[in-house]
């Protein structure tokens, strides 16, 4: 589903950054947690602590974690290096699968007798894909000519696609990256936000600091 993306492309722009350093810092306090825990566990025990076995049991038990700060950190990159319209990796294949069938079916120097009205219909197609909106090809696709089909039932085929459509715009705009339109047209808000997501970095920091003082005071008790 491609849902505003030039809405997401811009707050990604604005705060992505900020919010994948926000979450690297989350997801790295709930390790340093974790491996206290299991610190406090061998030390309760009476067994000797062995901080690389501990550390590859956090490690495995937050790999899903680790996976999700990679893929964004994948989005950000994607974002600042595509200067078109922003699409996921799932849009973007059906965007480009979508179109090849049009090019098969509409393309002029591969169907010579296709008639003013399909070539303008696949002109329209280009241009949807080249601009990165996978409705409108969507749209568009349906309203190619199929051997030997009743027009009635392309029109029903339509018309369910335009009702969903409608379904889709509707949850949309009361979520991401809709409901944040108001905030990237608000230099205030946008000024507010980094604010806000700045403090959040610096109070996980010294959460952080305190927890790492706590481990080595486990591990290294005499210093």
């Amino acid at each position: 589903m491609q849902i505003c993306p030039n809405i997401e492309k811009e707050y990604v722009l604005n705060f992505g950054l900020l919010e994948f350093k926000l979450y690297k810092k989350d997801l790295e306090l709930s390790k340093l947690k974790r491996k206290l825990q299991l610190i406090q566990i061998e030390r309760n025990n009476g067994q000797s602590i062995d901080i690389n076995k501990i550390n590859k049991k956090v490690e495995e038990e937050f790999k899903e974690y680790n996976e999700n700060l990679k893929k964004h950190l994948d989005e950000l990159e994607e974002a600042k290096n595509n200067p078109g319209i922003y699409l996921s990796k799932e849009d973007s294949a059906k965007i480009k699968r979508l179109y090849k069938k049009c090019v098969f079916k509409l393309h002029p120097d591969l169907n010579k007798n296709i008639t003013e009205h399909e070539k303008n219909i696949f002109i329209k197609m280009t241009e949807a894909f080249k601009n990165g909106d996978l409705n409108t090809l969507e749209v568009l696709y349906y309203q190619m000519s199929d051997d030997e089909i009743d027009s009635t039932l392309d029109i029903e085929k339509l018309n369910e696609l335009i009702d969903e459509m409608k379904e889709k715009v509707n949850a949309i705009k009361n979520s991401y990256p809709y409901n944040k339109k108001e905030l990237l047209t608000d230099l205030n808000r946008k000024f507010e936000y980094k604010k806000d997501l700045n403090n959040l970095i610096n109070d996980y920091d010294i959460k952080i600091n305190e927890y790492n003082e706590k481990i080595n005071k486990l591990i290294y008790p005499l210093r």
